[in-house]
């Protein structure tokens, strides 16, 4: 747990350079997808990219402070808030929804654009919840004793307060981790993919049932059955079956009607 790095007298929190590393290299990946593109429709792309910042940043802010008052019961909106609580998974949801409606906007094509930009999500995923490693938030429960990776917290952290010198399970290390690996899977089959669509939507399906799974490690303030964390990813896994079998079968139909 490293929350903080110092250049001399200035603090600069862990978590902002991390989070505007991932922004960084999820544009590099953008700019690299889209070289070959032609120039109008470039420039559109980059609009959206920069328009959908609007509704990551307001939709993790709101989901933050949705979740806070479902388990405090109470709505504690500060000046600090606005720019230390912040919810990845309701961020990109939030501007997921927002980018198909730009993109039609903007009159690109949906689904190759979001197949463009789950590049640029995974990679940015991957160094934000690096950043929640470090800054110590997300973490996981008490991990058994024979679990190699548990990790102990400084005293007097949250963490700490909480459970004391046991050891915790890295849970936003976990979550980072399945980042990259959406992210790997996703280059690995940017050459084979049947469809427009299918990269952005085989990411989600995967990354849902990553997240459903390491949820069950995560510290939540009030226990239930399933997590909001992991009903968001039983929708997202859903919703991306559904999306996969009807784009995989309008794949097929214009098959049929170019043999025709």
């Amino acid at each position: 747990m490293f929350p903080f790095i110092y250049i001399g007298d200035i603090e600069i929190r862990t978590h902002f350079i991390l989070t505007l590393t991932g922004i960084i290299i999820g544009f590099l990946f953008l700019f690299y997808n889209i070289r070959n593109l032609d120039r109008k429709v470039k420039t559109s792309i980059i609009l959206l990219a920069l328009l959908i910042f609007i509704p990551f940043f307001v939709g993790g802010w709101m989901g933050y402070e949705i979740e806070t008052f479902l388990n405090d019961k109470k709505i504690c909106i500060t000046k600090n808030s606005l720019f230390e609580s912040f919810s990845l998974i309701w961020g990109l949801g939030f501007s997921t929804i927002c980018a198909f409606l730009l993109a039609k906007m903007l009159k690109l094509n949906v689904w190759f654009v979001a197949d463009i930009f789950s590049f640029s999500i995974f990679s940015g995923g991957f160094f934000v919840k690096l950043g929640c490693f470090f800054n110590g938030c997300c973490f996981g429960i008490p991990c058994p004793d024979n679990f190699p990776f548990g990790i102990y917290y400084p005293f007097n952290s949250y963490p700490q307060i909480l459970f004391g010198d046991l050891r915790l399970f890295p849970s936003p290390l976990f979550e980072s981790l399945a980042f990259l690996v959406v992210l790997f899977f996703i280059i690995l089959r940017k050459k084979y993919k049947l469809f427009e669509g299918e990269l952005i939507i085989l990411s989600f399906f995967l990354f849902s049932i990553l997240r459903f799974i390491i949820e069950f490690s995560r510290f939540h303030p009030i226990t239930t059955f399933f997590s909001l964390g992991q009903i968001f990813s039983l929708i997202i896994f859903f919703i991306s079956i559904i999306a996969y079998i009807y784009r995989y079968n309008n794949h097929k139909h214009n098959k049929k009607l170019d043999k025709t």
